[in-house]
């Protein structure tokens, strides 16, 4: 299986190099490819808003025929997660974003785990150190934590005071001496700050010095701080666009005065908006709901989620009447554009989800049914098994089956997800009733149910012409013959297939069900009334 993903990951990166390889390679700047990078921590899964930036940067990547690179921010080695980072490659296969560069696969600036890359973080904490641009700085948690008790207390927004910037040579010397623990500081100098332009918000100018104090670039326990190793690794990697969430824009000021201190040139930064819930409430990583997990296990396709995403980012011209478009990667990647992209804040709309995936769903199975089924069949295991029906789910779960019940169910548009398949009004699908649900068919009834059933059951098994207007025909002679209305005889009919008196029609039901199966459940219900009628002589 693995070896299987390896190999299409591999055939669809050169599909894409094929689709969008131009005579000249996309530059900015001087000579630069673009070059751009999905920088997640390994503190948790992938959520939607983790997905939504993974999928811009390949976006605008691959439009831009450039290098999408994966990169794992470590460094918070106290929060990180068992397996997070094996997941998050898992789960960006699975959402078809291939990196060209990264942890599994390599490349020639590694390495893309920011934990394998100390020495490098150690090198450039020198280098500014030696300018004079950065700083040790010796304050206790103590002290820290009433300076910032305080300014809670004083109604201020809690900030460092740059004590240690001002200690003299020879109070350093003591204190190393001493071997006190101590962080390194960056010194943030309000003659310093610059504005910049973000390809999505426009003009952007704040003087982070006068809002907050220095800032830890390099922890006591040897591991840099986000801010540092983000700026050194984007310069190392020859990073040339920077997309991330909206909530990283007010550190930009910071990290360019970082670039600024060091001499090297920033990379462009486009910010993303805020995904809001449909109530205007902020996501929360702690909502089980936009964790990617959930979307999968649901029955969402990747390509729908993606799609979905687009809706919430923008990039795209949209279409006037609000309809929605089939897309493939392709055709996302070729229509893309940062300048289309929205500055205002992407509502989640579920309902809408559930459009776009009833579209893609429908598309999937013209362009390979035997993909959609083979996925479906492990959704819909998964589900079944939680349900502990008793039932064989290799048999219950045979591929030609599940596979005209898609056909059924989504060419219909009776379904948007396949976990719809497991909803109460489908289990007749998945279930035979039972003896308790099929003997309340006795219950004051003034038909011979065992006879219909009997009469049924051989009238439908002599023939070969199992389709829904023979079936109709059938129940339209025996309703006539037993002097009974037709719509009693379809009551009789569908509690002994499904247990229940809701769900499609009945011949619907029989048709999808196929001619082996509805005889079969014909005779468990003539047995199970049988044997109702010899107990209560008893």
């Amino acid at each position: 299986m693995a070896q299987s993903m390896k190999m299409f990951s591999l055939l669809f990166r050169r599909q894409i190099r094929r689709q969008f390889n131009t005579a000249s390679t996309y530059r900015y700047g001087k000579d630069k490819v673009v070059r751009v990078r999905f920088a997640p921590s390994p503190t948790g899964f992938m959520h939607l808003g983790s997905l939504r930036t993974a999928f811009y940067n390949y976006l605008f990547a691959k439009s831009n025929n450039g290098t999408f690179i994966l990169r794992i921010e470590d460094t918070d080695q106290t929060r990180i997660v068992d397996g997070a980072i094996e997941k998050i490659i898992e789960t960006l296969h699975w959402a078809k974003i291939y990196p060209d560069e990264g942890p599994s696969i390599g490349g020639s600036l590694g390495p893309y785990i920011q934990s394998q890359r100390r020495e490098l973080y150690n090198k450039y904490v020198d280098v500014l150190l030696k300018k004079g641009a950065a700083y040790k700085c010796y304050c206790t948690k103590l002290r820290l934590d009433l300076i910032r008790k305080n300014a809670v207390k004083h109604g201020e927004n809690p900030r460092y005071d740059n004590k240690c910037r001002h200690l003299t040579e020879k109070e350093i010397l003591a204190k190393t001496a001493e071997r006190v623990p101590y962080v390194i500081r960056f010194k943030l100098q309000s003659e310093d700050h610059q504005p910049f332009t973000d390809l999505v918000f426009g003009h952007y100018d704040v003087d982070i010095a006068n809002y907050e104090g220095d800032p830890v670039i390099m922890k006591s326990d040897g591991y840099p701080t986000y801010h540092f190793a983000n700026v050194v690794d984007d310069h190392l990697m020859e990073i040339t666009h920077v997309l991330r969430g909206q909530e990283w824009q007010v550190s930009t000021p910071k990290h360019l005065l970082m670039y600024k201190a060091f001499g090297w040139s920033p990379p462009q930064y486009a910010h993303l908006p805020l995904i809001m819930n449909s109530d205007g409430t902020k996501l929360s990583k702690r909502q089980g709901d936009i964790q990617i997990s959930y979307f999968q296990d649901q029955g969402y396709s990747s390509d729908s989620l993606l799609k979905f995403l687009t809706l919430l980012g923008g990039g795209y011209t949209q279409t006037e009447d609000n309809t929605i478009e089939y897309d493939s990667m392709c055709g996302l990647i070729r229509k893309f554009s940062v300048e289309k992209m929205s500055s205002n804040p992407g509502h989640v709309d579920f309902e809408k989800l559930e459009q776009v995936n009833k579209v893609y769903l429908q598309r999937a199975l013209q362009d390979d049914a035997d993909l959609v089924t083979d996925q479906a069949i492990h959704i819909l295991r998964k589900h079944l098994l939680s349900k502990d029906s008793g039932q064989n789910l290799d048999e219950l779960l045979d591929r030609n089956y599940v596979e005209n019940i898609l056909l059924w169910a989504v060419n219909d548009s009776r379904i948007n997800k396949i976990k719809d398949l497991t909803g109460a009004d489908w289990d007749f699908l998945w279930s035979t009733p039972t003896q308790t649900q099929i003997q309340k068919l006795g219950e004051n009834s003034n038909i011979d149910i065992c006879d219909f059933l009997q009469t049924f059951h051989t009238t439908v098994s002599q023939t070969t012409n199992f389709q829904e207007d023979m079936l109709k025909e059938v129940l339209s002679v025996l309703a006539k013959e037993k002097g009974v209305q037709k719509k009693s005889l379809m009551n009789i009919l569908r509690v002994s297939l499904s247990g229940s008196k809701i769900g499609p029609p009945v011949v619907e039901m029989m048709s999808i069900l196929g001619k082996e199966t509805t005889l079969n459940r014909l005779q468990h219900a003539e047995q199970c009334i049988v044997g109702v009628k010899h107990i209560n002589k008893i």
